[in-house]
């Protein structure tokens, strides 16, 4: 099975991408995109056969970002994440064109812009059928992304179809797996029968107001026959009144290599090292949670390392984030990639004693867990 599918469309070629330093982006209130006439769900009615297109063609349960250039109203790229029992799926989206979802021409985004991670497929039984959970997180860049209402978002968890802006793009992400019935045909039909999107912060977010609303106590019934609206089956589910919740938090933190000890509880250490010398990255569990950028950029946890100070080495080159109980490392479209145990991966599951290589060789990174 294929975990990820890519498609870029208008006739991109990644090996036109012009990997330059990112532009200067004037970022303040008011400054989100314009998505048009009607906003995020306008464009989505504009753009939907070619979006359900995408949407419907990934029969398999998982996660299908569809970007939508705001300026040329029409679809630039879409990518398509499957989901794993036991293990998380990721997909990058940036200017680089090693990135999974690439989007050219707007020098505010940075070439590795941001990462959306699926969690582990959990099934809770016959009676409740498949949850699905994703998760958005800004690679700690100047502008991040923005939610419907343009506010600036560093990280999300999500839990049904949700809709953001980077850059000149939106951004819409569905979870899949329901095959070419799941979704209406017309336009107008599918924008009603998408579910409530709830935005809220972490610290404000009810632990069970998600789990009420999966029983149709708290959640708003769609205004048309869909997807989600009530009797329907998506993923073996029947769902009624179902909402979309998008949690905020904060995006990847910083635990650099210069920084004193904290009191923060400690998870363990990254042990960092090349030709040029080693270095060590304390990871906390706040940290950890939130997720630790690993490169020679200045807006990474390593920057100033000099086991990283190499050309091969790219300025954002993993992120290591803790997703459940488990430290998980992902490539973040590197130039040179990632291996372990000589093979080459996207994604790593930390285990104690693990061994990572980057860019060929030229680093290394070692997980030691606390005692």
């Amino acid at each position: 099975m294929r975990t990820r599918v890519i498609h870029l469309h208008e006739g991109q070629d990644r090996g036109n991408a012009q990997n330059a330093r990112t532009g200067v982006l004037i970022d303040g209130p008011g400054s989100s995109p314009s998505a048009g006439a009607g906003g995020a769900l306008g464009l989505l009615e504009r753009t939907w056969s070619e979006v359900r297109k995408v949407v419907t063609s990934f029969t398999t349960a998982g996660v299908a970002v569809v970007a939508v250039d705001t300026l040329r109203q029409r679809v630039a790229a879409s990518m398509c994440i499957a989901a794993k029992p036991g293990a998380i799926n990721a997909g990058i989206v940036g200017r680089h064109g090693q990135c999974d979802l690439f989007l050219e021409g707007d020098p505010s985004l940075s070439l590795r812009h941001m990462v959306i991670v699926v969690e582990p497929l959990r099934d809770w039984g016959d009676a409740a059928g498949i949850d699905l959970r994703y998760r958005l997180i800004d690679l700690r860049t100047s502008s991040a992304f923005r939610d419907e209402t343009g506010r600036r978002l560093e990280a999300a968890t999500v839990e049904g179809p949700a809709f953001v802006f980077v850059g000149r793009y939106a951004l819409y992400c569905f979870p899949t797996g329901g095959g070419d019935s799941a979704w209406p045909e017309r336009a107008t039909d599918a924008v009603a029968a998408l579910p409530e999107r709830i935005y809220l912060d972490e610290r404000d977010a009810e632990p069970d107001r998600w789990k009420r609303g999966r029983h149709g106590h708290l959640a708003v019934r769609p205004s048309a026959p869909g997807p989600w609206a009530e009797g329907s089956q998506v993923h073996g589910e029947h769902r009624s009144q179902v909402i979309t919740r998008v949690t905020s938090t904060h995006g990847p933190a910083r635990a650099r290599v210069d920084a004193p000890a904290n009191d923060e509880l400690s998870l363990g250490t990254l042990e960092i090292s090349s030709r040029l010398g080693a270095d060590r990255v304390r990871v906390g569990v706040e940290a950890a949670g939130r997720g630790l950028l690993l490169g020679r950029y200045s807006r990474c946890d390593t920057a100033g390392a000099a086991s990283l100070a190499l050309e091969k080495i790219s300025r954002v080159h993993l992120l290591v984030v803790r997703v459940g109980d488990d430290l998980w490392a992902i490539d973040t479209a590197s130039t040179n990639g990632v291996a372990a145990d000589g093979q080459g991966v996207r994604v790593h599951r930390l285990r104690a004693g693990d061994e990572l290589t980057l860019a060929e060789g030229s680093g290394a990174v070692r997980w030691q867990p606390a005692s």
